[in-house]
């Protein structure tokens, strides 16, 4: 196995938390490119569609669009930055000596990183849902059962 292989396999721990949160929200994997404002506007779109199946008025639905595209943005910025980190992880497991402190604070930061998206995130689905009714995040969370099988 060539050592860019191995470090690469060394260096996906690192990484694998951030990326799942970010890949999880995405609605195709099987792109490379990160196109983080297609990805949002995508997300966007199915959510207006679902509000509108439900009967949201046109305000709320544009109220909690503006919301989430907040948090959208974050989770981006943590996508676009994967691949710096991964990197730099590359460098620090390729280079003559393994310098295993900074690997352990490229770790740790990356896991703040991706706790600091996380909670945005939430906060930002916490304010929209605010927006709606009671009885509107009842249909919303049918609608959203019905569209994932459960």
């Amino acid at each position: 196995m060539s050592r860019f292989k191995l470090a690469t396999l060394i260096a996906m721990p690192l990484v694998i938390a951030g990326a799942a949160i970010v890949y999880a929200h995405s609605p195709s994997s099987h792109g490379h490119g990160h196109g983080g404002e297609h990805r949002m506007e995508m997300h966007l779109d199915h959510l207006d569609a679902t509000l509108t199946r439900i009967g949201v008025e046109d305000p709320q639905k544009t109220q909690v669009k503006d919301i989430l595209k907040g948090g959208f943005a974050e989770l981006d910025n943590a996508h676009q930055s994967h691949d710096a980190v991964l990197a730099k992880a590359h460098d620090l497991l390729l280079a003559p000596s393994v310098d295993r402190a900074q690997l352990e604070a490229l770790r740790a930061e990356q896991i703040r990183a991706c706790d600091a998206a996380s909670k945005r995130m939430l906060t930002a689905f916490e304010d929209a849902a605010e927006v709606l009714s009671p009885e509107q995040r009842a249909a919303l969370a049918a609608e959203v059962r019905k569209h994932h099988g459960s």
